[in-house]
């Protein structure tokens, strides 16, 4: 069966040039029709297009970063994202476009008038309805390689290991110090890799935790009360921009984690500054 799907991408295949490079690639339509005759699915078609020297389409303006292989990579990999606002959208739409195979997504929020100015998927029309479920919605219709997990919940001690379970890496998109903490835990005991970002204003912080080395906990400390101790972006508002460009970062280092391309922000923090273009990395 599977030797008659190449032999087919070879008779419906098209040259097309990219990166100096001439790929021979699927389009959508026929990667949905080689599915849908066969037992695979769309996403396993690609995959197997990839293994086989022909390039999705879709995929191929990636593939001068990260190479065939890469993409092979992405769409066999799962991420959590932990929080679907205003990074945690974004950075789940990215990972979606770039063919990340499967996107496991928690939040136990629904959309609000206050998350318009900066939140992916936020509309006047989803206001009321479950991030996660309208998130979840939105990925499948941008990329039907995608596969997406859905938690109405909050991500907490008690759940956080079956979350983690099975991820490549895990996207912090929270807003809670001592939240940010149990994750990194979680992770470190499951032996992920955690990507952590945060904004306050045009401010943005991020760094990957790789398991057994240093995170967050040499930077903060867990608010200690009966609250949550929250993010300072709850004093210094929360732009358009810089969750954008926070959830951007995450991703690629996601992309380096699951390829092993490219060196990942591994025992520094990477400090940003949208008002001056101040770069500053900590090492830990």
């Amino acid at each position: 069966m599977r030797q008659g799907i190449i032999e087919a991408m070879r008779e419906s295949s098209h040259e097309v040039s990219e990166a100096g490079g001439v790929y021979r690639c699927l389009s959508l339509e026929i990667q949905k029709e080689l599915a849908s005759r066969s037992d695979l699915t769309p996403r396993e078609v690609s995959i197997l297009a990839l293994d086989n020297g022909f390039i999705p389409l879709k995929y191929l303006k990636n593939i001068g970063t990260i190479g065939t292989d890469g993409q092979a990579a992405l769409l066999r990999s799962k991420v959590l994202v932990v929080g679907a606002g205003g990074i945690g959208g974004n950075a789940a739409e990215l990972l979606a476009r770039m063919g990340v195979g499967t996107i496991a997504i928690v939040d136990p929020d629904v959309f609000e008038e206050s998350n318009l100015n900066r939140q992916d998927f936020a509309t006047e029309a989803s206001l009321g309805l479950s991030k996660v479920e309208v998130v979840s919605e939105s990925l499948e219709a941008i990329n039907c390689d995608v596969t997406v997990e859905a938690h109405m919940l909050e991500a907490e001690g008690a759940n956080l290991a079956g979350l983690i379970e099975g991820a490549y890496a895990v996207i912090d998109a929270l807003d809670s110090i001592d939240d940010r903490l149990l994750l990194q835990k979680a992770c470190r005991d499951g032996n992920v890799v955690m990507i952590h970002g945060a904004i306050a204003g045009s401010f943005i912080q991020a760094m990957t935790i790789f398991p057994g080395d240093p995170g967050l906990e040499s930077l903060s400390a867990p608010g200690g009360g009966k609250e949550k101790s929250r993010g300072i972006e709850t004093e210094t508002g929360n732009p358009a921009t810089s969750p954008a460009l926070a959830a951007a970062i995450q991703v690629q280092e996601a992309i380096k984690v699951i390829t092993g391309r490219g060196t990942a922000l591994k025992r520094r923090m990477l400090y940003l500054d949208l008002d001056d273009w101040t770069f500053e990395f900590i090492e830990l």
